[in-house]
């Protein structure tokens, strides 16, 4: 939730009752709640008078946020970084990941996308291990000779790191809308 945002409802304030008592604009009020950045110079001071505290106060409220936030953002990338391990380590993209996200998961942003990361690894991991039992009882006996169980599992292996490439991709870019499927195993 936005700094301002909840200063301003602690406070029993609209959004156009703080403007009005600020002399700031409403559409300075919207971005701020919006945007959740540092106000600065002249705003800083003016909410600081009105909500009676410190201007040094009200910035390091933002700061803090700002280190949380950040906090949150590298144990998700740790989280979907770790899946790789599955390179090295059996089943190492449930395990580690698993580890990371329990660990974590007192923030609800980790908790959150850490959940759904992991429940894309257990469905990858579940319907590989479908597949590669199958495989040689229906394939296998069609293609002799051909490793089609090899050829699967490293076709596999690739999807699985470009979903965690692209995965990386939208987490740099603070966009958490990723995994999100009708059914969750955890």
């Amino acid at each position: 939730m936005s700094i301002l945002k909840s200063i301003r409802e602690q406070e029993g304030y609209t959004q156009a009752d703080l403007s009005s008592k600020t002399g700031l604009s409403l559409r300075t009020i919207q971005r701020l709640e919006n945007t959740n950045k540092v106000p600065k110079g002249y705003t800083l001071n003016a909410l600081a008078e009105e909500f009676n505290i410190e201007p040094s106060t009200l910035q390091a409220k933002y700061i803090n946020n700002k280190r949380s936030r950040d906090s949150e953002i590298i144990t998700i990338k740790m989280i979907n970084l770790s899946v790789l391990s599955f390179l090295g380590i059996p089943f190492g993209n449930l395990i580690i990941p698993i580890i990371i996200w329990r660990n974590n998961r007192d923030s609800q942003l980790v908790d959150e996308v850490g959940r759904r990361i992991v429940n894309f690894q257990i469905i990858f991991t579940l319907t590989l291990s479908v597949v590669l039992i199958l495989l040689p009882f229906t394939l296998g006996k069609l293609l002799p000779g051909i490793p089609i169980v090899l050829i699967i599992a490293l076709c596999a292996y690739l999807f699985n790191i470009v979903v965690i490439i692209r995965t990386a991709t939208k987490i740099q870019y603070q966009d958490f809308d990723f995994l999100n499927f009708p059914f969750r195993l955890i």
